[in-house]
């Protein structure tokens, strides 16, 4: 079964076997290169990867979420509430069901869960009572940068997929405004620092595991 990995540029050791298939999402606003790779190459599945924060204290850094549905919540936290249904969507419970084994035939921390995408994901950073609101509310185990705006896009194709996301507290999540340039060059050092010091041990252990060669063989 052909499988195409979605990543970005800064996880490429990650995918250090040449036989797969792997596109680097350069803009995470523009999936336009992504829609092209579907239809040239027609792949049987299409798994997404990065890293993403947890919503819970009780979720390990390390750990792997696969994700069950996506959620996306466009109000700032005092109007928040229950998203409507069309703000949930599922991703294939197939495929998740067969990374499940492999991060459990290779002794990976995992969870099953949701994913959550909020208008401006940086609004909760530090804010503790806002992901415990998430947490408790519409069981969301993390949050990230694109998730419900990629499974959107998928399930709209309908293609099979499925996203993961790999947990840190730390991960740089983005702001969704106009940055000038000494606050790009800041994010450039902060997202650096992130890859190449903080999330170096689970990389180093997902690549000596050779975990997405397995998920590609299955």
């Amino acid at each position: 079964m052909s499988t195409l990995f979605i990543t970005n540029r800064k996880l490429k050791k990650l995918f250090n076997d040449k036989s797969l298939n792997i596109l680097f999402i350069e803009n995470e606003n523009d999936f336009s290169k992504l829609e092209e790779e579907i239809k040239k190459d027609k792949p049987e599945k299409i798994i997404s990867v990065d890293f993403a924060v947890q919503l819970s204290e009780k979720i390990n850094n390390g750990s792997i979420v696969v994700t069950r549905e996506t959620i996306s919540m466009n109000a700032k936290p005092v109007n928040w509430d229950i998203p409507r249904e069309d703000r949930w969507i599922e991703t294939s419970e197939k495929i998740n069901k067969s990374i499940c084994d492999i991060l459990e035939k290779l002794s990976f921390e995992h969870y099953v869960g949701s994913g959550v995408q909020l208008e401006d994901s940086s609004i909760v950073k530090g804010k503790k009572k806002a992901k415990e609101w998430i947490n408790k509310n519409i069981s969301g185990i993390y949050i990230d940068n694109y998730s419900s705006k990629l499974n959107e896009l998928l399930s709209s194709i309908k293609v099979n997929h499925s996203i993961i996301r790999i947990i840190n507290s730390k991960f740089p999540i983005k702001e969704h405004i106009e940055k000038n340039i000494i606050q790009k060059i800041k994010i450039f050092f902060v997202e650096f620092y992130f890859y190449n010091f903080r999330a170096k041990n689970i990389k180093q252990y997902i690549i000596e595991k050779k975990l997405f060669s397995e998920i590609s063989k299955d």
